[in-house]
């Protein structure tokens, strides 16, 4: 339990505007902040690459890692989702440790652990051994994403920060086709004795020069003040948020157990008790995990309810694309990867071109193009999955991807970027921590969702298989436009700047 006082600098009249800033540094700590250059910001970035890729390729691998390891059908579903509840559930926590005992010494230790349990999940020998690894490699994700953005907040300023965001916004976006396309090629490669050991084996090399990179690059940055951790804080926001994402992941494929939904039912209780622990902490001016200021900040409270929008629609696509398009239309998966590399192609330059155009014309501009764009571009190929259905153009659904990417690129990177203007150093890491736990969560309520209705719809269609995927795209695609106009109509409400 936080039992230490917050210096009383905490407690000023700016309390809504610096969500929980520090004291003024002393004369013994640096009053100039470290800068973070192009070498240290890409550095810091592979930690999500990695993180992002490695979930996207392990997807692409799951059938193979079945066939080879004599995995049931639950247990190959527990290779994605054990990896994501070991990610999303500390990440609060990792964050809030890259502010007391330093960003880029949790960086290192996360990649670390990330490397090592990658090797694990190499030479897995059983299905037992893979589930283990893929669940540490989460939590070792947990200890280093975090201190991407919280690291590139603390240590960027102005034009700087917007390129810095930009790439943040490309990397996490564009990395979840990369790492499809990098699963599609790797699964081609025999080597290993299976060919899915060679997805979790580059991981290992990719790790190694990272960590060694940022020992090289990564500025140190930390949150000056009394390093004490909300131990009862801490507790409640991880059984929270594994009550709710538990079932969400494995409900499906268990046929929806009585203690599915008894968890579903526990998480808005146990949520609720986190946040007014998290209230008790700060109006007894102690440090609370989760800075309470923080939502006091329109930027960042409205920025949340977007990524939610953002990452719930995104999340339920790229998991009705692979299920249409391998599954529907019988496409290998290296084609139905190259499809989406256009895609990923577009979303990459478009959203580093954002970065330049953000302190010209603003975030709430940007984002607020990006929805319609989106919504326009999203609507029309729902029209074309819907009336070409099982005869779908892979060539065709490839270029209306590209659009797709501008619209979405406008709306990941600049997103980012509105969130923390406002937040100070000394909550990014928290700050960072809870929006990747909600893009996490958000992610996992889209595909779980998503699975349910298609698992209803299929059991009820008498329609070929083909022609039944592809509607259900159709319609996905229609429901994502939707919630993109919502998403341009809240960019509207952001402060202006």
């Amino acid at each position: 339990m936080t039992t230490t006082p917050t210096p009383p600098s905490l407690r000023s009249e700016s309390d809504d505007k610096n969500a929980g800033a520090p004291a003024p540094p002393s004369s013994t700590q640096a009053t100039t902040p470290p800068t973070l250059g192009t070498a240290g910001l890409l550095t810091t970035l592979t930690a999500l690459l990695l993180s992002v890729v490695s979930f996207a390729a392990a997807g692409i691998a799951v059938p193979d890692i079945g066939a080879s390891l004599r995995a049931s059908a639950a247990e190959q579903s527990l290779v994605v989702s054990i990896y994501a509840l070991g990610f999303a559930v500390p990440m609060v926590i990792g964050g809030r440790l890259g502010d007391l005992y330093g960003r880029r010494r949790l960086f290192l230790i996360g990649m670390a652990g990330f490397t090592a349990f990658s090797l694990l999940a190499t030479a897995a020998p059983n299905i037992t051994v893979l589930l283990v690894a893929r669940a540490l490699m989460g939590v070792s994700a947990a200890a280093m994403v975090p201190q991407v953005l919280a690291t590139i907040t603390a240590s960027t300023q102005g034009r700087e920060r917007a390129r810095a965001v930009a790439l943040f916004g490309a990397t996490a976006g564009g990395a979840t086709a990369v790492g499809q396309v990098l699963g599609g090629v790797l699964l081609s490669v025999p080597l290993l004795g299976a060919p899915w050991r060679m997805v979790f084996a580059v991981n290992v090399l990719l790790g190694v020069l990272a960590f060694m990179a940022a020992l090289r690059w990564m500025p140190s940055t930390s949150s000056p003040g009394h390093r004490s951790l909300d131990l009862i804080g801490t507790v409640l926001l991880g059984s929270a948020l594994l009550a709710l994402l538990l079932p969400l992941s494995q409900g499906g494929a268990l046929g929806w157990p009585a203690w599915c939904w008894a968890l579903l039912v526990a998480a808005p209780v146990l949520f609720a008790a986190f946040w007014r622990w998290q209230l008790r902490l700060h109006r007894d001016d102690r440090v609370p995990l989760v800075p309470p200021p923080l939502f006091r900040l329109r930027s960042y409270r409205l920025g949340l309810v977007m990524a939610l929008m953002l990452q719930s629609a995104f999340g339920a696509f790229t998991f009705l694309y692979a299920l249409s398009t391998q599954t529907g239309l019988g496409w290998s998966p290296m084609r139905a990867a190259l499809v989406l590399l256009p895609f990923a192609l577009c979303f990459l330059v478009v959203s580093i071109w954002s970065g330049r155009l953000a302190p010209r014309f603003g975030f709430r501009r940007l984002l607020t193009i990006g929805g319609v764009v989106q919504a326009v571009l999203l609507t029309v190929t729902a029209a074309c999955v819907f009336s070409q259905g099982a005869e779908l153009s892979s060539w065709t659904l490839g270029a209306l991807l590209v659009g797709v990417g501008v619209g979405q690129a406008l709306m990941f990177g600049p997103l980012v970027g509105a969130m923390i203007t406002d937040v100070p150093p000394a909550s990014a890491g928290a700050a960072s921590g809870v929006l990747q736990t909600t893009q996490q969560a958000a992610m996992g309520l889209g595909v779980a969702v998503t699975g349910g209705l298609l698992g209803a719809a299929m059991a009820s269609s008498s329609a070929p298989v083909a022609e039944a995927y592809t509607t259900a795209l159709a319609i996905c695609l229609v429901v994502q436009a939707a919630f993109a106009v919502i998403f341009a109509a809240c960019a509207l409400a952001l402060p202006k700047r």
